[in-house]
């Protein structure tokens, strides 16, 4: 397909080309999937919670809904991204009652002894060559969510990592039939096993997320069995499959940025102060979230109709000049304001601070694992082609002496 966003999925830089079409074609019509990449950070910010658009795919014109009596299908009618806005508000309001102070501390202990147990095994490999991905970025996620939603190590761990994976893989647009097929059978294997959680969980409160959500509640009102699942499917994808891809993008660019990884190996605080930062810098992917018209309006002198579908562009908002100086510069010290990854508005992820947790832990063990020195092969590294975003399915990295540097 011939298209300039094709081609930045493509590039192993895609950041030159995103600029140069941000200043030449900010609402970008990409003719081949026929929706407008948008790619200012105050169009991306405005679209988050602007009511010409809306993140209902149903309003998509080429939506066609999955068969009746299918998983798809209740996810479609049903799930946290479905909602109408009063009903989204009723569900922010008893999940916000779930994430107590108490809560959060315990999960940010949890996130640490997983990524502890997972970052051991991998110190002291110098000289060695591994996947990053299958050793580190793409396990820790999964393994997180897992333990927080009180799934035990071992073999169930493995399984509701498998299969958590398979239904974020089939909830895509344009998912090949033959994915959508296992998807639809694995979603169905997961409802079934949080069902079981949810009862098990009324009668046997644990230290676990699905004995908050069930003791969660406003009032008369409290969260039904439906709400917990779907709110589990919808923190399976944002907590596994984006974490992983951010996480291999800030390993990727650590590799990269000797200067910045040398100061954030000396002052381990600063991770955190800097996170923000880090994030921005390496979230530069010309793909993003989608939204769809409700109906026609206007967007930088492009009429977009009512039924379109709009991407609005991580890439395009982080590294734009317009709101953050000298963009393609990893500065440590820069302060960081509408960082648009987690969203914006009444939109604005719940989770956002116990992912900046879980990825400042990662970048923190990371720099232990990775010492001075290494490198990616990246004659080597492998992607696998998702429709509108590519996915990265390794990052082979030659490490280096500890002692070096």
């Amino acid at each position: 397909m011939s298209d300039p966003f094709y081609e930045m999925l493509g590039a192993d830089d895609p950041v030159p080309a995103l600029h140069a079409l941000r200043a030449s074609d900010p609402v970008h019509l990409v003719e081949p999937g026929g929706f407008w990449l948008v790619m200012r950070h105050e169009d991306v910010k405005r679209l988050f919670h602007d009511p010409d658009v809306t993140h209902l795919k149903q309003a998509w014109e080429h939506y066609v809904a999955p068969p009746e009596g299918t998983m798809r299908r209740w996810l479609d009618d049903r799930g946290i991204f479905a909602l109408g806005e009063r009903e989204h508000a009723r569900l922010r309001r008893l999940v916000s009652a779930a994430f107590t102070p108490r809560a959060i501390r315990r999960m940010e202990q949890q996130i640490d002894q997983v990524i502890e147990h997972i970052a051991a095994p991998l110190r002291g490999r110098e000289g060695e060559v591994i996947d990053l991905i299958g050793e580190f970025t793409g396990v820790v996620p999964n393994a997180v969510i897992s333990r927080l939603t009180g799934v035990p190590p071992g073999d169930d761990e493995a399984r509701f990592c498998r299969i958590a994976q398979s239904v974020i893989q089939g909830s895509r647009p344009f998912t090949p039939g033959e994915i959508l097929l296992e998807a639809e059978r694995d979603f169905r294997e997961l409802a079934a096993w949080v069902r079981e959680m949810v009862a098990k969980r009324r009668v046997e409160p644990a230290e676990d997320l699905v004995t908050d959500l069930v003791r969660a509640q406003d009032a008369d009102d409290a969260l039904s069995e439906d709400d917990i699942v779907l709110l589990l499917a919808a923190l399976i994808g944002a907590g596994s499959e984006a974490t992983s891809m951010v996480t291999t993008s800030i390993a990727h660019v650590l590799l990269e940025e000797e200067a910045a990884t040398r100061r954030l190996r000396q002052d381990r605080p600063l991770i955190r102060r800097s996170i923000d930062e880090i994030l921005r810098y390496a979230f530069s992917s010309p793909s993003g979230t989608l939204r769809f018209a409700v109906r026609d309006f206007e967007l930088r002198g492009k009429r977009i109709r009512a039924g379109e579908m709009l991407m609005l562009s991580n890439g395009g908002a982080n590294r734009d000049p317009a709101v953050y100086e000298n963009p393609d510069v990893l500065d440590l010290e820069r302060e960081i304001r509408d960082l648009p990854i987690f969203g914006s508005g009444p939109h604005y992820c719940l989770g956002a601070n116990l992912a900046r947790a879980e990825i400042s832990s990662m970048i923190d063990a990371l720099l232990d694992v990775v010492p001075p020195k290494s490198s990616v092969f990246t004659d080597a590294l492998e992607y696998r082609d998702m429709g509108l975003s590519r996915r990265p399915i390794n990052l082979p990295v030659q490490l280096g002496s500890p002692g070096a540097g």
